[in-house]
């Protein structure tokens, strides 16, 4: 046991990945020995939520509260920020590991109801490892409770081409509708690289649509240095997409979102998981 609780290898061909217990964390993704995630030690605490699992919010609510059916309540603010409260509940839990074996595993937790959050889930993440398609992940999560939840979940992979700094990759992803990340309103799209072109030193922390959802899509980044190519594919809906400023820039965070940042106070895509009702989130990894 360490800072991220268990760490699980998988290994499927020339794909190796090494998952962490807590928030169910990819703290590694390798192809031939190069890095397709900015990886973190195990053994000690990631920053800017590398690799998390994101339930049952991802990004932020708004002041940390919200309302939901004719009650207000009131989240922990942990982001000074933004002043919101972020991504979800589960990213510092421990889950636990209920099966495994060489090139997948499953974890599991259960979210009592608290205060901020009355009600009860149990969620699990499945994640396989294949040694063509890379690295696979399903976020699924039941309401056990008696009563509607509103629910969101996403994940928060940091691509990257082998650690190069992303001033010299290029980007490619769906074409988006750009949105402020405090306001959800649409803005005009200075970032549209729905053209491949490279990233330079062009900041990025805002919130995408993509208009092909739920058609799958994918989002690549690739080196010319480094002669390979990082994706990640889904399905969902929205996306986050930073440029990994507090990371050296050394990849680009890419989050696959089931709804928008504050949607616990916009509605926007939020799901309201009646009881026994679940919901799965899918990605997935790989190099080319």
């Amino acid at each position: 046991m360490h800072s991220s609780g268990r760490t699980i290898i998988l290994i499927a061909g020339r794909y190796q990945a090494k998952i962490v217990s807590v928030g169910a964390g990819i703290a590694e993704l390798t192809h031939c020995g190069r890095h397709l995630v900015i990886a973190h030690k195990p053994e000690e605490m990631p920053l800017a939520h590398m690799g998390k699992v994101l339930v049952p919010w991802p990004n932020r609510v708004a002041d940390g509260r919200y309302e939901h059916d004719g009650k207000v309540f009131n989240l922990p603010v942990n982001d000074p920020v933004s002043h919101s409260a972020i991504h979800g509940l589960l990213a510092w839990r421990d889950w636990q590991v209920c099966d495994q074996c060489a090139n997948s595993v499953t974890l599991s937790v259960f979210l009592p109801p608290s205060y901020g959050y009355p009600f009860a889930l149990v969620c699990n993440v499945i994640y396989r490892l294949d040694a063509d398609t890379g690295l696979s992940a399903s976020i699924i999560t039941r309401n056990i409770g008696d009563k509607p939840a509103p629910y969101g979940a996403g994940a928060h992979p940091y691509l990257t081409c082998n650690l190069e700094k992303i001033d010299g990759c290029t980007l490619t992803m769906p074409a988006t509708d750009l949105f402020s990340v405090d306001t959800l309103q649409p803005v005009a799209n200075a970032l549209d690289f729905s053209t491949t072109r490279e990233i330079g030193s062009t900041q990025i922390d805002h919130t995408f649509k993509a208009r092909t959802a739920p058609a799958p899509w994918e989002v690549r980044i690739t080196s010319i240095q480094q002669a390979m190519t990082t994706w990640l594919r889904t399905s969902q809906p929205w996306l986050q997409i930073y440029t990994g400023d507090k990371l050296q820039r050394l990849g680009l965070a890419i989050e696959p979102m089931s709804c928008p940042p504050n949607a616990f106070n916009s509605g926007v895509d939020l799901f309201f998981l009646a009881p026994e009702e679940t919901h799965n989130l899918a990605f997935s990894i790989g190099c080319d």
